[in-house]
């Protein structure tokens, strides 16, 4: 999986977000406001609020390959 340092407006369901300590958020959800705010993962212990310009670093699963 390789590691992407993006903007938040580039996340994607299945991206785990890399927090400053050692946790990784997987993204299941985003929610796009007004004013460039986005919300991951809202209502769950691990919401993230952020906007959309802000960079996090980022690990995104391999697209799956067909044989």
């Amino acid at each position: 999986m390789p590691e992407l340092r993006i903007t938040a407006d580039d996340f994607q369901v299945g991206d785990l977000v890399h927090r400053g300590d050692v946790a990784r958020i997987e993204i299941r959800r985003i929610t796009r406001r007004d004013g460039g705010v986005l919300a991951v993962n809202e209502g769950d212990p691990d919401e993230m609020h952020g906007f959309a310009w802000q960079h996090a670093t980022v690990t995104r699963p391999e697209p799956a390959t067909s044989p």
